[in-house]
């Protein structure tokens, strides 16, 4: 009879323990450190394995091979790897296969993921063929247009940055745009900065006009930034009107095509068009490597959890800062873009108007299906606000009529509708998230 209170033989340890014990952790100086340890569900699931698989012995056997003290020792354990005689002289060192076998497996590309490469080299194939075959097929107006639409492109993307990417909100950013141009155009009439130049001098002033404002806002709730934006849209076209007078402002220089383009004298509005859309690439190119690296998950870090980002090292205060100050100079380089078709600059082009359309069209697309929480939302939204007026204006009589029609038909009517429409899709689409998780 076996007395309950003496200490356990190894005979009568349990599987588990004695696999714990031998998968203990070693020192890091030892060179079994990098065996990994099982979870406590392939412990009991190993054990229970050594247990089945293990044939009793008598006590002679035991002590004559003290291999078989521990069932199923000798037998290779899943995910673990033996190195009890690998630093032994003349022991063969672990084959490649066997080391392989501890590294993460590559991640598998699903159907999906190539599927949407596939769709993200057609759409850029399908981008560079518009941006050859339609200036060359466009008339000077509508490409004008157009080269107007692909800069506001960029205030889009500073605003999408602003609200998607680090939950603030901007009603201002129409303002900073003119602030761009103001800079951009002095910095060629005043300073003899190279015309091809000048939107480097627009994104400078954006940035720096953008931590002026974010410098206090960013100290006090997340609404005040909100009404700051708000007031500089309000003020600025009268400071631009008491520093430039009420005329507009001719930009001192041309945009004049190379002679290996072929592009004739009196064709510049192609030039200027391509001249747009290679700033606009570069500049999105820079944007979209910046935010899939670490600066972009951190800017989601002070967006989502502020305190555990802090926690973590991450300046909370520093990085919105800088988050502010980008998406006000996306919007300046918009603003010394948006010369280059026009050539001259005036206080009437940025009205508080402006600044509201952009906040609202943000909301709008960055909220429904139409680009969903990417850039790409950045394109229909340009189009909404440069050719819907330019569509009503083409049509008289659709606008003159009075009464309820009239008021149906016109501008504002219409955005009010499509945000009615994306905060419906909104609210349909949390509704089935929810009932999903539940």
């Amino acid at each position: 009879m076996t007395d309950s209170h003496a200490p356990p033989t190894p005979d009568s340890e349990p599987p588990v323990f004695r696999l714990v014990l031998r998968e203990a952790p070693v020192p890091h100086d030892s060179s079994a450190a990098s065996v990994p340890i099982p979870r406590a569900g392939a412990l009991r699931q190993s054990a229970e394995a050594d247990t089945l698989s293990a044939t009793p012995a008598t006590p002679g056997e035991r002590s004559a091979s003290p291999q078989a003290e521990a069932p199923g020792r000798g037998l290779p354990q899943p995910g673990l790897r033996n190195t009890e005689h690998e630093n032994e002289p003349g022991a063969e060192p672990a084959s490649a296969s066997e080391s392989e076998r501890f590294r993460s497996p590559p991640t598998a590309v699903g159907p999906s993921t190539a599927w949407a490469s596939r769709l993200t080299v057609a759409a850029l194939v399908a981008i560079a063929a518009l941006v050859v075959v339609v200036p060359l097929r466009a008339s000077s107006t509508f490409l004008t247009d157009v080269t107007q639409l692909t800069a506001f492109c960029l205030v889009f993307a500073g605003l999408w940055l602003l609200t998607h990417r680090m939950g603030l909100l901007s009603v201002g950013h129409g303002a900073l745009t003119g602030v761009g141009a103001y800079a951009a155009l002095h910095a060629v009439n005043d300073f003899g900065l190279p015309p091809m130049l000048m939107p480097l001098a627009g994104f400078a002033a954006g940035c720096a006009v953008g931590a002026l404002l974010g410098i206090p806002a960013l100290r006090l709730p997340k609404a005040y930034l909100a009404l700051l934006t708000l007031s500089a849209a309000v003020a600025f076209p009268i400071v631009l009107r008491q520093l430039d007078g009420p005329l507009p402002v001719t930009l001192d220089g041309e945009f004049i095509a190379p002679g290996w383009t072929g592009i004739a004298p009196n064709d510049e509005h192609i030039w200027e068009f391509w001249v747009v859309v290679a700033w606009v690439a570069v500049a999105f190119w820079l944007l979209h490597g910046l935010l899939t690296g670490p600066i972009g998950r951190a800017l989601i870090a002070t967006r989502d959890e502020p305190t555990a980002a802090a926690a973590f090292g991450v300046s909370v205060y520093r990085l919105r800062l800088a988050g502010v100050s980008l998406s006000s100079g996306l919007a300046g380089l918009a603003g010394g873009l948006m010369l280059v078709p026009v050539n001259f600059n005036d206080q009437s082009l940025y009205p508080e108007e402006l600044s509201i359309k952009l906040f609202a069209l943000t909301i709008a697309f960055a909220s429904t299906a139409i680009g969903g929480s990417r850039l790409i939302m950045t394109v229909p939204a340009a189009t909404v606000l440069v050719l819907l007026p330019v569509w009503l204006v083409d049509r008289p009589g659709w606008v003159t009529q009075g009464g309820w029609i009239g008021f149906v038909k016109s501008e504002f009517f219409l955005y009010a509708a499509l945000l009615l429409v994306a905060a419906y899709a909104r609210s349909r689409r949390a509704r089935a998230v929810r009932s999903y998780d539940a």
